[in-house]
């Protein structure tokens, strides 16, 4: 329907509306793809793929989101996306799934809540970026390659801008069709999980960002989406 709605969640895990909170996004067809609250709580950024366009809210303290500034994506497709510290925002973009053409992006959230490219899009060398992790520490984010069956990985340097961390885009196999990806709480270990192959793959993480496979675990139910780790 081309908008936003908030919820309040109380102790017992139960949602209710928050009325007042329904924003548009800038249309009606923008297909936003992700949606979330900057490390501060302060701003709401969702990522629209239609768009090729990037709207930002600020949140009150009663948690109610206000008229949205829409922002254009520097990578077309903008899709998952995860902060670093500093508020730094580090966004896949898909590129509408063309073959070996997806990258990522990071930009600084300003106090104002516009935002600055910082570097990118910076190329996977691969196909449909998704979804996007970054570790504890900011020094190393990754994503699924959709369309690639492979996750991608990127050192964070101080200054937020993205190196590849090997020069092919390929940091860790993964099974077919990768639509979700999750760190453990301690950053240690990476999970993605394949919608094509019903599976999720176990990865280590070094402490040069590298991964090491672990394992993969098959039989999940067929449409199976969404994924956390502890």
């Amino acid at each position: 329907t081309g908008n936003i709605a908030g919820f309040s969640l109380n102790h017992q895990g139960d949602l209710s509306f928050l009325p007042g909170s329904v924003q548009p996004l800038s249309t009606d067809a923008a297909g936003g793809a992700q949606v979330s609250f900057s490390p501060s709580g302060r701003f709401l950024i969702v990522t629209e793929k239609a768009t090729n366009a990037i709207s930002i809210y600020p949140v009150d303290f009663s948690g109610l989101a206000g008229a949205p500034t829409t922002y254009p994506s520097v990578g077309d497709t903008p899709f998952g996306f995860d902060f670093g510290k500093r508020d730094r925002l580090i966004v896949s973009d898909a590129f509408g799934g063309a073959p070996n053409a997806s990258a990522m992006t990071s930009y600084q959230i300003e106090p104002d809540g516009s935002i600055d490219l910082i570097t990118g899009p910076v190329a996977t060398n691969q196909t449909a970026a998704c979804w996007v992790v970054v570790t504890n520490d900011s020094r190393y984010t990754y994503t699924t390659n959709t369309g690639s069956a492979n996750v991608t990985g990127y050192r964070i340097t101080p200054s937020g801008a993205l190196q590849l961390l090997d020069a092919s885009g390929v940091s860790g196999q993964t099974g077919a069709g990768p639509i979700d990806l999750s760190l453990s709480r301690n950053s240690q270990y990476l999970y993605a999980l394949s919608a094509g192959s019903d599976s999720i793959t176990a990865f280590a993480v070094n402490s040069d960002g590298s991964l090491t496979h672990l394992d993969e675990w098959m039989g999940l139910p067929d449409g199976a989406a969404g994924l956390a780790a502890e």
